[in-house]
């Protein structure tokens, strides 16, 4: 078979066709590890320096670059609708991406020689980024006219930048950031999804798909018992499938054969050297040869991997995209 470039690549494996490799792409592809050349910019930059696929990603934030940060992790900015009001003029920036940039990604992306790919932030993520985490899940009882308001707010600015975006550009595949689930499951019930994030799922993703996007839900921990919610309003894909979080991506193929998938890879195995890491490969190969898996380290490269052995990661998941092709 022909060598295929990047984006055909890519579109072919989302539609369970023919493919002469799997993609080499690390989703969350930063690197702070002594040895790397300090030169490179950004991950794209990193990536191509790893000899891995283009893949250009844009997050488009919701907040202006002055608005306020909370005090720790995880803590409030805001904490009651009035506190809302009064942020809400450093919300929903009017210019919210580089023109520029996206249009020179444009050229890049008609030559099919990179994948272009968004984020929006979700209608979980962005109330808690306000709220604080212990916040935002008592406001669902305490302050729903809150919760709601803002994901209103939220979906006329995701609407907006979408259509400015695709004017420019249309993006192969995006992601709505969510972190919805821990190591235990959703940290919200089926009840109170269905009310507070369907309803704007709905006015977003019909519209995706028309334009041959393919919406992918990121979100942390074990996303099992949340994957049916999300196949349910039209989400054709999850990442980063959390091995830690007890996520087996052989049982959720098997559960869920037409869920794209990707991540996986179990990032405690890459500090341990090649045999460990070759039978981390090998427990995904049957799901790689299938089609519609993307395989990719299943969050951040931990600080304890060197950069010897990130190497070899790079290494061994060429060798087992090649294996898995056609």
């Amino acid at each position: 078979m022909e060598i295929m470039n990047p984006r055909d690549r890519f579109k072919a494996l989302m539609s369970l066709k023919e493919v002469d490799r799997l993609p080499l792409m690390e989703w969350a592809g930063y690197w702070d590890e002594e040895g790397l050349d300090r030169s490179l910019k950004d991950a794209w930059e990193i990536r191509r320096y790893f000899g891995l696929d283009s893949y250009r990603q844009y997050w488009i934030s919701p907040r202006s670059s002055d608005c306020k940060i909370p005090a720790r992790h995880g803590g409030p900015i805001i904490v009651n609708m009035d506190e809302y009001l009064e942020l809400k003029p450093f919300l929903y920036p009017p210019t919210a991406f580089d023109k520029d940039m996206i249009q020179s990604w444009a050229m890049e992306q008609q030559k099919n020689e990179t994948v272009v790919w968004i984020t929006l932030e979700g209608f979980f993520w962005f109330p808690r980024t306000l709220l604080g985490i212990e916040n935002h899940l008592y406001a669902f009882y305490d302050q729903p006219e809150l919760i709601h308001m803002m994901n209103h707010d939220l979906i006329e600015f995701n609407l907006r930048v979408m259509k400015e975006f695709c004017e420019l550009c249309v993006p192969d595949f995006m992601t709505f950031a969510e972190d919805m689930s821990y190591n235990n499951g959703p940290m919200i019930s089926k009840t109170e999804f269905n009310k507070f994030i369907r309803p704007y799922y709905g006015q977003i993703v019909p519209g995706l798909k028309e334009l041959g996007i393919t919406p992918f839900v990121d979100s942390d921990g074990d996303i099992v018992q949340l994957l049916p919610w999300l196949t349910e309003i039209g989400i054709e894909g999850v990442l980063p499938l959390e091995r830690m979080a007890g996520v087996d991506i052989v049982a959720i193929r098997r559960q869920f054969p037409k869920v794209k998938l990707i991540g996986g890879f179990d990032k405690t195995t890459m500090h341990k050297g090649c045999e460990a890491m070759r039978a981390e490969f090998e427990r995904l190969l049957p799901v790689m040869r299938q089609g519609g898996y993307v395989p990719s380290v299943d969050h951040q490269t931990p600080p304890d991997v060197s950069l010897n052995n990130y190497l070899l990661y790079v290494s061994l998941l060429k060798e087992y995209c090649i294996k898995s092709g056609h």
